[in-house]
């Protein structure tokens, strides 16, 4: 039970009691109460200094979010891995009793102006990702073929399909060459959403930011570690992508025709 230091902190405490009428209310109390005193120890051991210089609420007056569980929950995606913004406001009207996972990946089916509003470095690399090819010959229709050549001067035809590709062979390949072109694989992993990274591999095509059906995970200290630990990673894979689209986007036909070469390289030696 929480310490009577004074008669605020009774008040407080006295805010926290509900009448509990039926089963269901039963539940619903405890677990918010769970939820409440889990984020409140999470703070303390994520962030004592910044707990013990805090001035905010304890405890909410109602079943929302107190002012310092709302300030635990920006900590963390300021300082251990991202919440979305409209997640962390949300959080003052409904309780974030998970950890929302929203994807940060090149989640590129999911823009509804289509491919064209991706970048161009990602636009020529889909006819080397699985899931780019597909969408290229099933979704765009016959029209993309030109689209592709005049856009960026290859053929269709002359780019092996990635299903008749070793992957595993590109990978030894592209080890072996200098960057970017070395993160070519890591590039077509982010395409067809296959890095193995939670925060990457989220695929997510909706038609509104709340229809989303987000990953979630407990707030527990095991699951906070194992997210900041694989954000960090997935940090570092799109630091390595980006370096490898940046530098196709400097000269695309030129630079292309190396990935390309890298690429139909490993259909002739399977």
């Amino acid at each position: 039970m929480s310490t009577i230091w004074n008669a605020k902190s009774a008040l407080q405490i006295l805010q926290q009691c509900q009448p509990i009428i039926d089963l269901e209310s039963a539940i619903d109390y405890l677990w918010t109460k769970l939820n409440t005193y889990q984020l409140l120890s999470l703070y303390q051991e994520l962030f004592p200094l910044e707990w013990q210089k805090s001035q905010s609420e304890l405890y909410s007056k109602d079943r929302n979010h107190s002012p310092r569980e709302i300030e635990f929950i920006s900590l963390v995606s300021e300082h251990l891995f991202p919440i979305d913004d409209l997640i962390v406001e949300s959080a003052y009207e409904e309780r974030l009793y998970q950890i929302p996972v929203s994807p940060k990946g090149v989640n590129w089916q999911d823009h509804e102006e289509g491919i064209e509003a991706l970048r161009i470095g990602w636009q020529i690399l889909l006819p080397l990702s699985q899931s780019g090819r597909w969408w290229l010959d099933f979704v765009e229709g016959d029209a993309v073929e030109s689209w592709y050549e005049c856009t960026f001067g290859y053929s269709l035809k002359d780019i092996a399909h990635p299903q008749e590709t070793d992957l595993k062979l590109l990978k030894k390949l592209a080890r072996r060459a200098a960057p970017p072109i070395s993160d070519l694989p890591i590039a077509l992993a982010l395409l067809d959403l296959e890095t193995g990274n939670i925060w990457l591999d989220q695929s997510v095509c909706c038609e509104s930011y709340w229809s989303r059906n987000f990953e979630l995970r407990a707030w527990k200290i095991n699951e906070i570690n194992w997210l900041t630990h694989e954000w960090n990673k997935a940090i570092q894979l799109l630091d390595k992508a980006y370096e490898l689209i940046d530098w196709l986007e400097s000269k695309p036909n030129t630079n292309f025709s190396h990935l390309l070469a890298l690429w139909n390289l490993t259909f002739q030696l399977k």
